[in-house]
């Protein structure tokens, strides 16, 4: 009886031990080009984090979650694989360093499948982030769509494209707060005023300590830079008619947008959640 009781307790013990040991996965759920990668590398500045790649996407970890159809929700998903590959990857970084508290994750297509990855990854916190459509829109155009080799006419189909593509991302950003525990403010708050944000990040998660707002990130090709808002920058590059094209498509979800602080009145000015 004795050996019994023993073996219960050191099997007691390992399992607290574990659970202990266990990190907390911090999922950013958010756009792609919303000014994530800047959130996440902020965060990273923590005591005991880490990033699982370098730009903070898990997903670039596992090929089945990049293929093509990445963003529906239906599509079918190996998650004991993926929990044992980032899992790995921590176990990677925790030889190598001090004990990670802190896995931050931010793969974009998250979104739309975040009740199976919190599921998955029960020991976790959540932030949601979002961005102006009308500067979510211009990036993405002028990052995956070559608008100078386009016609007037194709550069508002792919821009009403984009702005739908919006729409249904949010549709799930909504969701996730109404449905979970978050923190949520756009990437407008965020360059704002970073100190408060990472107040706000804090006070929710007292054990995310040490960030850092004075960071100089290095974002795609872009010079290492302090946290900015380039939202006047990108926005700028659309026409009224462009910019009138991305508010139509937004002009039925007024309830979504005013959700984050936007609008699908175009001709409101930036800090109103418009364009101008």
């Amino acid at each position: 009886m004795k050996f019994q009781l023993k073996q219960k307790s050191i099997a007691w013990l390992k399992s607290k031990i574990n659970k202990t040991s266990d990190p907390t996965f911090l999922f950013i759920f958010t756009h792609p080009y919303s000014g994530s990668t800047a959130l996440a590398m902020i965060l990273n500045s923590a005591d005991s984090s880490m990033l699982l790649t370098h730009h903070g996407e898990g997903q670039r970890l596992v090929p089945e979650m990049c293929t093509p159809n990445r963003w529906n929700p239906n599509k079918v998903i190996n998650w004991r694989a993926v929990h044992e590959i980032w899992m790995n990857q921590v176990n990677i970084v925790q030889q190598q360093s001090d004990h990670i508290e802190f896995v931050i994750e931010k793969s974009p297509p998250n979104l739309v499948r975040y009740n199976q990855l919190l599921n998955q990854f029960k020991n976790n916190k959540i932030i949601v982030f979002n961005r102006n459509p009308y500067a979510n829109c211009a990036s993405m155009l002028y990052r995956n769509h070559s608008p100078s080799t386009k016609s007037k006419e194709d550069r508002i189909e792919i821009l009403e494209r984009l702005a739908n593509k919006w729409i249904y991302r949010s549709i799930f950003s909504k969701k996730i707060i109404d449905e979970h525990p978050t923190i949520n403010f756009t990437y407008e708050e965020f360059c704002k005023d970073t100190d408060h944000i990472i107040k706000k990040i804090t006070y929710n998660i007292p054990k995310l300590s040490g960030i850092s707002s004075d960071l100089k990130i290095k974002i795609k090709d872009y010079e290492p830079q302090r946290i900015s808002d380039q939202n006047q920058r990108q926005i700028s590059k659309l026409s009224d008619q462009e910019k009138a094209a991305i508010g139509s498509q937004l002009h039925q979800h007024e309830a979504l947008l005013k959700q984050f602080g936007y609008t699908s009145h175009w001709q409101k000015t930036i800090c109103e959640g418009g364009a101008c």
